[in-house]
């Protein structure tokens, strides 16, 4: 009874290393004939990919912070403004469409779109030259931010924005109160 179990073995391992070696050539075969018409074709059911372009937008000045709860100016800072200009040729940025990252410390917050100018908690809005949501080449706007909850004044800060399409504009910089006598600009 021992050699018909290892006779039983060994059958079964021929058929399973013939299995592999078909599978293997049907694979090269197939590779090979997608090949021979001029490189592989896309396939329908797969996601495209798209590198993302230069960065089109670019940091002008500080990052200024307030904090909107009352007692906790000057040591916290839950709203962020950032400037930035639109430095491409191109067509105009679609700050609708732009993602906002924020990282501090252990913080970090992908933020919402807001319609409002002064945003809520965990989102964004952008004050452009027109007061729609795009900037063109050579504008600048001012982004302001707000955050889910304060970090500590001159925490490092970074904020990403992304348009779509293009590279992240990184920002970074101590989330630092604005000195009282210098008005934000708009």
């Amino acid at each position: 009874m021992g050699g018909s179990e290892v006779h039983t073995h060994l059958e079964l391992a021929a058929i399973f290393a013939a299995f592999v070696a078909v599978a293997t050539l049907f694979s090269l075969v197939s590779s090979g004939a997608g090949a021979m018409g001029g490189g592989s074709t896309p396939d329908s059911d797969m996601y495209p990919v798209f590198a993302a372009g230069e960065p089109c937008l670019e940091p002008i000045g500080e990052v200024t912070g307030s904090s909107s709860i009352q007692g906790l100016s000057g040591t916290f800072v839950d709203t962020v403004a950032v400037r930035v200009a639109h430095t491409g040729e191109d067509d105009p940025v679609d700050l609708a469409r732009a993602t906002v990252t924020v990282m501090a410390g252990t913080y970090l917050e992908i933020l919402a779109p807001s319609k409002d100018t002064l945003p809520e908690p965990g989102t964004w809005s952008a004050a452009t030259p027109r007061g729609d949501n795009l900037l063109g080449a050579g504008e600048e706007c001012t982004i302001r931010l707000r955050l889910d909850r304060p970090i500590p004044a001159g925490e490092s800060l970074t904020v990403l924005v992304r348009p779509e399409g293009n590279a992240p504009c990184s920002i970074t910089s101590p989330a630092c109160a604005p000195a009282p006598s210098s008005p934000e600009k708009d």
